[in-house]
């Protein structure tokens, strides 16, 4: 019996193993049930080297460009953002091992694979492609991927490789072939929706020279060719000499500064053709990220935890070179002094959960990432007008998603202890951020024209610079952004008693006649049940305006009571813990634990209610592994899973607590970079068991629902006593922090 560090008592054995070996990469990765892919990576590296399958990635349904349920190979690219949704974005650099020497065709549809001998560990990939059964095996480090691929004795080895192919469309791209080893080049590709772009550099180098390479279109000039103007694609076929056994080794550098530095990325990071230690690194590398936690528990809970937790340490991408050098959104080359700079953010989706995760369990990349945020968005205020700045549009030197609620993530790693290199800097972002965001007649009139949502993310912004404005002593700024972090009053309809739109005028607008539809017209991806808690940065003020305590816990019983609770998007995923927010944490056990474990009716999609309701468990360990039309939004949902999982949420990000709740495993151990772990043990642990009958910290009872980050970081023994049956007296407290 083996654990990752010590977990403390023994248990058996069903109920501990090495954490990375829970991991399952094929959970969540067919059809439209989690977006996410089976990738050799390291954590969080630009790198994402994976298969792209037919039909789903040339259509578009495989947003990340694998769908498990697929059964041809088009070959396997080297970007990919995991689960956001839309089209995806990336799939760039695509290469396939064929026999088949004139195959140039741009429509080529790939190869068929033996899906049952795929085989996918933390960073490692591998496949068996039929006809004639050439053996395909994927290894990466933080900017490179590195390809082995084994042929059939007799056969001619080829290799098809599509620089003109995305997720996206890509705009332009042309290559420079170098000797008979290299091929080298640039591309520019659209973001996600096309509204910005990013740019990459490439180096393909093989262990061993070509015989022949064949481009379409061709080009005049020998070693030099680009996409066309007509469809911009390029592709080329490189043939080998088909004599011996030996693999056939590839390694694909990328960069966002130049094709030099994608060359020097390849001679930094794996420098020779040792793909057996390459792989290793890379699954140590992982061992060390998933080590951060033990759990013991049953079987299926240790998979989807694993697993889940790997999901929500994919991003955002390690992009600083060896010498310290990275692309910044300016356009411009800097130095990263003494950090690391990192890029590719979806913010919208993951603050409220992925982010506050990582403060728990990688303080130390989180103080570069801060770094990296303030960084980025200080550039992206000078370069991009406008709200467009939280969105995608300009240019990103790498493929991204959005920017939105980025102050309660600087806010968040900053009162836990995890500052930037120049807190001024950081909070200059967050100023400038807030103020963007109610500026011109917004800030007259108090809201956001149309869109209540808008209003209250914007306030909720507002109120984490007013909070760093306090931090830092600045008295008068935090005056002003608290006033505009209550501007969620003005678009609460005290008669209604929902969030509603009203226009310039100050006029209250329509409403749907049934208020549990999706219908997007002033708010974003769900009904106006969904966004009824969205602000959790002055509960006890929601409370006052619901009515009471009463009345908010009655609503809130009514809304999931009768299946409105949508958990495959962001707008609500925290509601299940709203109850311990005003003193009924029992409640809240319940529902998470449902949300959690149990077969639940889900009515609704993204944008609408699902053809017909799911009833069934939200999270299951399956290809299928989410609900229809749920996508893990870059860890959003997964990281939901791990916290829930260890009784453990940051209701209100930036406010340096957590609430309490009934863990789903006997013991969870957190390893805290001071040394000082904290043990979470659970007695009279039991499927059955889901509320808190008691509890105590370090030996001493508490009754309060939460817990502070200090205490987390200072270790010890938190220690529950579950029962099947509520304790409504534990945690009902008037004294709440929310």
């Amino acid at each position: 019996m083996t654990t990752g560090r010590n977990v403390g008592n023994l248990l058996p054995e069903d109920y501990v193993s090495m954490p990375i070996d829970n991991v399952d990469l094929s959970i969540g990765t067919a059809g439209d049930h989690g977006q996410l892919y089976p990738a050799a990576e390291m954590p969080f590296g630009l790198v994402k080297l994976a298969p792209d399958t037919y039909p789903g990635a040339a259509t578009g349904s495989a947003h990340t460009g694998y769908d498990h349920d697929d059964h041809r190979i088009l070959g396997f690219s080297h970007l990919r953002f995991s689960g956001v949704g839309n089209r995806g974005v990336g799939g760039n650099v695509l290469l396939l091992p064929t026999t088949r020497p004139d195959d140039l065709a741009p429509e080529h549809h790939g190869l068929p694979c033996d899906k049952a001998s795929e085989q996918c560990s933390p960073g490692y990939y591998a496949v068996t492609l039929d006809e004639p059964g050439i053996r395909a095996e994927l290894t990466a480090t933080e900017h490179t991927g590195m390809h082995r691929y084994t042929f059939p004795n007799g056969t001619s080895p080829c290799v098809r490789i599509d620089l003109g192919r995305g997720f996206t469309p890509v705009r332009d791209v042309h290559c420079t072939v170098l000797g008979r080893q290299e091929i080298v080049g640039e591309l520019t590709s659209n973001q996600m929706s096309s509204s910005g772009w990013y740019r990459i550099f490439f180096c393909i180098r093989f262990d061993r020279r070509f015989e022949a390479i064949r481009f379409h279109p061709d080009h005049p000039r020998e070693r030099h060719h680009r996409s066309s103007d007509a469809d911009g694609s390029l592709i080329a076929v490189a043939r080998f000499d088909g004599t011996g056994s030996k693999p056939l080794l590839i390694t694909v550098g990328l960069s966002s500064i130049s094709v030099e530095q994608a060359r020097r990325n390849i001679d930094d990071e794996a420098p020779d053709w040792d793909f057996e230690r390459l792989r290793e690194r890379c699954r140590q590398a992982w061992a060390d990220v998933l080590g951060r936690i033990d759990v013991a528990g049953p079987r299926e809970y240790r998979t989807l935890f694993y697993t889940h937790l790997y999901r929500a340490c994919l991003s955002p991408f390690h992009v600083t070179t060896r010498q310290g050098t990275f692309m910044g959104d300016d356009g411009e080359v800097h130095l990263a002094d003494g950090w690391t700079h990192y890029n590719g953010w979806s913010n919208w989706d993951t603050y409220c959960t992925k982010f506050p995760l990582l403060t728990l369990t990688e303080p130390v990349r989180m103080r570069d990432m801060m770094q990296s945020l303030t960084v980025t968005l200080a550039q992206r205020l000078r370069c991009v007008p406008g709200e467009a700045v939280f969105d995608h549009h300009g240019f990103v030197p790498i493929p991204t998603v959005r920017y939105e609620l980025s102050n309660t993530i600087l806010l968040d790693a900053y009162r836990k202890g995890i500052r930037s290199l120049d807190p001024e800097a950081t909070y200059a972002v967050m100023r400038d951020v807030a103020a963007l965001q109610f500026a011109g007649d917004r800030e007259r009139l108090g809201y956001v024209p149309r869109r209540p949502d808008l209003t209250c993310e914007y306030a909720y912004d507002n109120w984490a610079a007013a909070e760093m404005a306090r931090e830092l002593g600045r008295s008068e700024d935090a005056a002003r952004f608290d006033r505009r972090a209550a501007f969620y009053r003005n678009v609460w309809d005290p008669d209604l008693k929902f969030h509603r739109a009203r226009d310039e005028a100050g006029d209250w607008l329509d409403v749907p006649d049934d208020l549990t539809v999706v219908d997007e017209k002033y708010v974003y991806e769900g009904s106006m049940w969904h966004w009824r808690w969205c602000v959790v940065h002055d509960v006890k003020d929601v409370v006052r305006l619901m009515g009471g305590r009463e009345a908010f816990i009655k609503e809130l019983s009514y809304f999931f009571e009768n299946d409105l609770h949508n958990h495959g998007n962001e707008p609500g995923i925290h509601a299940p813990w709203m109850f311990a927010a005003v003193g009924a944490p029992w409640l809240s056990q319940t529902w998470v634990r449902r949300v959690l474990t149990e077969p639940m009716v889900q009515r609704y999609g993204t944008h609408d209610f699902l053809p017909q309701p799911f009833h069934g468990r939200i999270y299951r360990s399956e290809p299928e592994g989410f609900i229809p039309e749920m996508d893990d939004d870059d860890g959003c949902m997964t990281a939901w899973y791990v916290l829930s999982s260890m009784g453990l949420f940051p209701i209100c990000v930036g406010r340096p607590i957590y609430a309490l709740g009934t863990p789903l495993f006997e013991e969870v151990v957190l390893h805290n970079e001071t040394g000082s772990d904290l043990r979470i043990v659970t007695r009279g642990f039991a499927d059955d068991a889901w509320y808190i009958r008691s509890a105590s910290l370090n030996g001493k009872p508490i009754e309060r629902p939460w817990i502070t980050h200090r205490e987390i970081v200072e270790g010890g023994t938190l220690e529950f006593e579950a029962s099947s049956e509520p304790n409504t007296s534990w945690g009902a407290t008037d004294d709440l922090p929310w």
